[in-house]
C-alpha cells in the first residue's frame, strides 16, 4: 500500500482514539464490543504504520496540494467556501476538510490563487460549476 499522507491534528486523533480504545478494552465485558474494538485498533495501528505526517509549517507555496486551505468562489452565485484538503481518513466535511479524492480537490490540486476550476456535479445530468481560486494557505 502507498504511504498516507496525514495532518499533525488527523495523526494525533488517530493516537488519542488508540489510548482511549486500548483504556476501554480493558474495562469491557462485551464480547462484542471487544471485537469492535480490536478490529477499530488493528485498523488504526496499520494506518499510522502506513503514514506519514505532514509538516504544520512548511514553506509557503502558490500551488494547491494535499494539506492546503483553499478558498474558492463559486462563479455564478458569488458564494465563498473553504476547505482543507485532506486524506481521506481525516475527511469530515462538517469541519470543512474536504478528501484529496473529491471533485473539487482533484480540480484544486496543482492550480494557483486565480486560477479557474471546473467542478463536475454528480446529478445524473453534466452539470460543471466553475469557481475561482481565491485564497490558499497550508495547514
Amino acid at each position: 500500500m502507498a504511504m498516507l499522507k496525514l495532518t499533525q491534528e488527523g495523526t494525533r486523533n488517530l493516537e488519542k482514539e488508540l489510548q482511549y480504545l486500548s483504556k476501554r478494552k480493558k474495562e469491557c465485558r462485551n464480547t462484542a464490543e471487544k471485537e469492535f474494538i480490536h478490529t477499530r485498533v488493528s485498523e488504526i495501528k496499520d494506518i499510522l504504520a502506513q503514514s506519514i505526517t505532514w509538516p504544520m509549517v512548511r514553506e509557503a507555496g502558490c500551488y494547491v496540494e494535499p494539506g492546503s486551505t483553499i478558498t474558492i468562489e463559486d462563479t455564478f452565485h458569488k458564494e465563498r467556501y473553504t476547505y482543507t484538503i485532506v486524506h481521506p481518513f481525516e475527511a469530515d466535511p462538517r469541519e470543512n476538510m474536504i478528501s484529496v479524492q473529491s471533485p473539487i480537490a482533484k480540480a484544486a490540486i496543482g492550480k494557483t490563487i486565480h486560477s479557474t476550476l471546473t467542478v463536475r456535479v454528480p446529478f445524473g445530468e453534466d452539470l460543471t460549476i466553475p469557481y475561482l481560486i481565491f485564497k490558499t494557505a497550508k495547514s
